[in-house]
């Protein structure tokens, strides 16, 4: 029994923990667009539209942090029995009808075949708790769209069934292993399974689904086939309600829209002309968020074509011509990609993974937009091969500037560990090639802090000449020994800067192997597009 309960706890330890990085990834793009579009205003170069757009979006995604904050306060409100229900008469399909359509647009955008019907009489009434109600419905409907495809489909009905109202929520995505079934309601839970997309989401939506159902005497269960899709019900009693008590279906709580549903915002652009290709870079920009995407676009269209997709898979068909209906698949091969980490259907990871792989996309070079700050999340995406990364909240000059700087050293400047790749990932490099870059790795990593390795040593580690090293680590990684150690040094001075482990920009310097703050200071700006006391300020 002891071990039983042991087990369990540390289950839930670690679910705990997943939940407090999946929160921290949540409300950094919120955030991002939050202050993103504050900073661009505050520049005062955007036209009266440009700024509207930006305050649209600034606007929205504060309601989107307000929402998730809230759910986390009502989470724990549940947990101790302090959540009371507030219900009002309030005419069904006028409620229904109103939540349910705020999220035609986002399925069109994403390619899926939405609907929603109800068998309930127009004129019928019952007293419900309408925020409670709201977010059973967004929750149960934002999973649906997030984990169906393009081309899928996704239901939701409404009916009276006696006294008992019922909602139903289909759709033929991807469907819920069963191992995972039996969990999908428990409170920060979130697959772990091997292979598993990095989706995002915090674990506490369907939590608050079933315990908002409880609360109101009710219930709610799900049916899944992996392959096929899933079905969520919600049954819970109610009561009828005389019309003459109404108040306006949603009069007592603000309106806060699902994702990207201000297509004002986000309208697809067609595609450039192929005349016009030729005179700016092109840049295909991947990421589910499309008021993310709509705040990139704003920031990277001045100098850049940009062509935009809605995860991996999207990306790869643009990129390989899989998409006979998508304009830009066969127009032009993107300078660069800009991806998002964390997507539904194919993530970020798979997405480089399955670029890194390909003859005909391996050249491009690829920033890495996350909102994990953790080192292993970095290094994983540096291993497989992405060329930079950015963590949101993230600066649009300092985007800029690395989009520019990566154009420019295309050829010359790759990341550090864009050749350390799983055993198929780079069938380029040899598997002795892979072993001694991976020593050489390790090495470096364990002495760069000392402000005594340099080539020689280097060379006199690994018993060749500094000719022959710079030659082998030339072909291995595009870099050069000194920009290699450069390299280590300054993503190592970007981590310790993030975290705030040190007050001073000196005492960074000095822990990553500069003698001369200056020296360090000047390098990382030319590296990163801002200064050190930036990073540390922010």
């Amino acid at each position: 029994i002891i071990e039983h309960q042991k087990e369990e706890l540390q289950s839930l330890d670690a679910a705990k923990s997943r939940f407090f990085a999946n929160i921290s990834h949540e409300l950094r793009t919120p955030l991002t667009l939050m202050l993103g579009p504050i900073r661009s205003l505050l520049k005062g170069k955007h036209s009266q539209e440009q700024q509207e757009k930006l305050l649209n979006i600034a606007r929205q995604s504060g309601k989107q942090l307000q929402q998730l904050i809230n759910e986390i306060l009502d989470l724990r409100k549940l947990e101790m029995g302090k959540m009371e229900v507030h219900a009002e008469p309030t005419l069904i399909v006028t409620f229904f009808n109103r939540h349910a359509s705020q999220f035609e647009s986002l399925a069109k955008s994403k390619q899926i075949d939405y609907s929603y019907e109800t068998t309930i009489p127009n004129d019928i009434a019952a007293n419900i708790d309408q925020e409670k109600c709201r977010q059973i419905l967004y929750n149960l409907i934002s999973n649906a769209l997030k984990f169906t495809p393009a081309g899928g489909w996704v239901s939701v009905n409404c009916s009276l069934q006696g006294n008992n109202l019922r909602l139903n929520v289909s759709d033929s995505g991807f469907g819920i292993p069963p191992e995972d079934l039996p969990h999908v309601f428990d409170r920060f839970f979130q697959s772990n399974r091997p292979g598993k997309i990095a989706e995002g989401g915090t674990g506490i939506g369907l939590a608050l689904c079933q315990e908002y159902s409880r609360l109101f005497g009710g219930s709610i269960s799900v049916e899944s086939t992996v392959g096929k899709g899933s079905v969520f019900s919600v049954e819970f009693p109610v009561t009828l309600a005389d019309t003459r008590q109404l108040l306006p279906a949603g009069a007592t709580s603000e309106t806060i829209e699902p994702e990207a549903i201000s297509q004002a915002s986000v309208v697809a652009k067609s595609a450039p002309a192929p005349e016009e290709l030729t005179s700016k870079p092109t840049i295909l920009l991947v990421e589910d968020n499309t008021e993310l995407q709509a705040y990139i676009r704003l920031i990277l269209e001045e100098k850049y074509h940009v062509i935009t997709a809605g995860n991996g898979q999207e990306a790869l068909n643009l990129l390989l011509n899989n998409n006979n209906a998508t304009p830009h698949s066969a127009l032009h091969t993107p300078h660069l990609i800009l991806s998002d980490l964390m997507m539904p259907v194919m993530d970020g990871y798979q997405l480089l993974e399955r670029l890194k792989s390909d003859d005909t996309t391996r050249h491009i070079p690829v920033i890495m937009l996350t909102a994990r700050a953790e080192a292993k999340d970095r290094l994983k995406a540096l291993r497989i091969g992405v060329d930079d990364y950015l963590t949101k909240p993230f600066d649009e000059e300092e985007l800029l500037v690395r989009i520019e700087n990566l154009l420019n050293n295309q050829v010359a400047r790759r990341s550090t560990f864009t050749n350390k790749t799983a055993p198929n990932a780079n069938p380029l490099i040899s598997q002795p090639d892979r072993e001694w870059l991976e020593t050489f790795e390790e090495y470096v990593q364990k002495h760069f802090s000392s402000d005594i390795l340099s080539v020689s040593t280097l060379a006199q580690e690994f018993a060749m000449s500094e000719s022959t090293l710079l030659r082998q680590l030339k072909r291995l990684t595009g870099l050069s020994p000194i920009q290699y150690i450069q390299e280590v040094r300054l993503n190592e001075a970007r981590l310790l800067l993030e975290n705030r482990s040190y007050s001073s920009i000196a005492q960074v310097a000095s822990k990553v192997g500069y003698v001369d703050a200056r020296t360090f200071t000047r390098s990382f700006k030319q590296r990163f597009g801002k200064v050190p006391t930036e990073l540390m300020g922010e």
